[in-house]
């Protein structure tokens, strides 16, 4: 039987145009992450509990601010300790950090992002 850590962790990317973001959803799923890709507050909300939930929500840098309020508090309503991985702007929220990444300061697809949102995952996944 699996331990509860042995299963692969899940990220819920919030993405407005997917492009600038594959190679770090790629990096992602060769690491053996579960990644889905939403657009909108109604594919997330539909992935998310089709999925059972996600470890993470990643918010991608082109996602406007309000979008990506309305997922987080959206979804934090049905998880409050839902991760929050965010290389786009503030978006207002007072969680604890050990829960929440601010990566404004990467691109995602360097390797230096890609390096920091893993160590995140990682940290997250031993809560």
């Amino acid at each position: 039987m699996a331990e509860p850590n042995d299963r692969l962790p899940g990220v819920l990317a919030l993405l407005a145009d997917p492009v600038p973001m594959q190679g770090l959803l790629q990096a992602l799923q060769a690491a053996g992450i579960q990644v889905d890709v939403a657009t909108d507050l109604a594919a997330a909300r539909a992935l998310f509990f089709g999925a059972g939930g996600h470890d993470c929500l990643l918010v991608a840098p082109d996602v406007r601010p309000g979008l990506a309020r309305q997922v987080l508090a959206s979804l934090r309503t049905v998880d409050p300790a839902l991760a929050c991985a965010n290389f786009g702007p503030e978006l207002g929220e007072k969680p604890a950090p050990a829960r929440s990444a601010r990566l404004r300061g990467y691109h995602p697809s360097s390797r230096a992002g890609t390096g920091a949102l893993l160590r995140f995952l990682l940290a997250v996944d031993r809560l």
